[in-house]
């Protein structure tokens, strides 16, 4: 760690993700991005899940707040998810669920406020998860 120009500090948090396992994580959120923004923008989205939905706002607490705990697990792995980057991502995640939901009526969805208000508490819980556990885990580290 001496010669790599990271700090002791910020090398102890980094420390459970690798190089490979940090890239992994930002590839695989970048493609469930992809996937959430395909899903919510097609038609017909029961013919996306082969039958009957679950409930709506249940699919849109869920779906978003994967994505919040895997974007907040980027972060994590960068070793910059701290008191104050972690209610920018939210924010940034909220605006962007509000571009998701004004823009599904060009294609033949239907907008609905409410959704956004359940996107919003599954980033939320899925951010808040990650930075549970990062604080546990720091904790855990101190002591031991």
């Amino acid at each position: 760690m001496a010669g790599d120009g990271r700090s002791p500090k910020r090398a102890m948090f980094q420390e459970p993700f690798g190089v490979w396992p940090r890239r992994l994580i930002a590839l695989a959120t970048a493609a469930y991005a992809g996937v959430l923004v395909f899903a919510t923008h097609y038609p017909k989205p029961e013919e996306l899940v082969g039958g009957r939905l679950p409930a709506d706002k249940l699919m849109h607490f869920v779906a978003y707040g994967l994505l919040g705990f895997l974007a907040a697990l980027v972060l994590r792995a960068r070793g910059r998810l701290v008191g104050r980057t972690a209610p920018l991502l939210a924010a940034g995640l909220a605006a962007w669920a509000v571009i998701d939901e004004a823009t599904q009526p060009l294609f033949g969805r239907a907008a609905d406020p409410l959704d956004w208000v359940y996107d919003v508490l599954g980033i939320a819980c899925g951010i808040g998860a990650v930075v549970i556990t990062n604080h546990f885990w720091r904790q855990a580290r101190r002591a031991g």
